[in-house]
């Protein structure tokens, strides 16, 4: 089985370097034509961008024979979403892949930044994928058939000096999910990726021994590599949390731990219980909304002649 992109656009962003460098020159190695995407600024969200970084992208990848064009617009408004996906239109017709992996860091104590900065940071790393793939996703309901990978990160989970990053990148997973449950009926497949991976970002780390190993372990092709797979029209898996680096691959998921249930809950009883709520021996994975709510009919039983059905009005997966 061979994977092949031949007759497909992708717009991948943040791809002057790093992993967004190794997705454009992967898919476009399998065939794709790549919108190389890249405002060219620093990895902290400086302002001082160029499209110099995509444009040595795109020279890489018609120097092996491929097809890509250079956008140098910053991701994070609505118009440059809609002008970043015009672009691949007006070049070559269509739009089958995006993958949302611009990003910046913003470390620090919880208090450190001052408002523009935070805002530019979320623009980056949550906004700017969201309006991407608003942007692109009647085209890829009108063809039924879209492949969105949304860049998170392990950062999510909390590591500490990092709120900001690890909100902004929680927050693509929230979009994922959602995503994935509207898009599957239409033929969009959306997943997220926590990579790990040697970046610019890993190079802001101020331990030399830790940047090394990242630096000779994980390159960033062999996530391209591994996510190629999921970008591809041979694979359906949607709503998935991917983590991988190095040659690694696994799946994340959510899970609640034991439960307690007690018609006369209160802070008391709570405090008595909170060693079987926090039983992580009972685990029992959830994988979207429906199956969360679903773990209360077993004390408060559904009375209604009607399936129960507490999301919006659309259709979903």
């Amino acid at each position: 089985m061979t994977i092949d992109f031949s007759g497909q656009t992708a717009i991948v962003t943040g791809a002057g370097g790093g992993m967004g460098r190794a997705y454009a020159l992967e898919l476009a190695r399998r065939g794709a034509a790549v919108v190389v995407n890249d405002y060219g600024g620093g990895v902290l969200g400086e302002q001082n961008g160029s499209s110099a970084p995509a444009e040595a992208v795109v020279a890489e990848i018609t120097a092996a024979g491929g097809q890509a064009i250079a956008n140098g617009l910053a991701v994070g408004t609505a118009a440059n979403a809609r002008a970043i996906v015009q672009a691949a239109l007006t070049a070559f017709g269509r739009i089958d892949v995006l993958v949302n992996n611009a990003g910046t860091g913003i470390a620090g104590p919880f208090t450190a930044h001052d408002d523009e900065a935070i805002e530019r940071h979320y623009a980056t790393n949550l906004i700017g994928g969201h309006h991407l793939m608003r942007a692109a996703w009647p085209h890829m309901a009108a063809q039924r058939h879209g492949r969105i990978l949304n860049v998170s990160s392990n950062g999510a989970l909390g590591v500490g000096g990092n709120a900001p990053y690890a909100a902004a990148k929680a927050g693509m997973l929230g979009l994922t999910l959602d995503a994935a449950i509207e898009g599957r009926p239409l033929g969009i497949s959306v997943n997220a990726v926590m990579p790990t991976s040697y970046s610019r970002l890993i190079e802001q780390i101020p331990d030399p021994s830790t940047v090394a190993w990242f630096r000779d372990n994980l390159p960033p092709e062999k996530v391209a590599a591994a996510m190629a797979w999921f970008l591809s029209r041979d694979c359906t898996e949607t709503g998935r949390i991917l983590l991988t680096g190095g040659g690694r691959l696994s799946s994340l998921i959510f899970a609640e731990t034991g439960e307690i249930f007690d018609a006369e809950i209160s802070a008391e009883r709570v405090a008595q219980r909170i060693g079987e709520i926090g039983d992580e021996s009972l685990l029992t994975p959830v994988h979207n909304q429906a199956e969360a709510g679903a773990r209360y009919f077993r004390h408060l039983p559904w009375t209604a002649a009607e399936t129960p059905d507490f999301g919006p009005d659309v259709e979903r997966g």
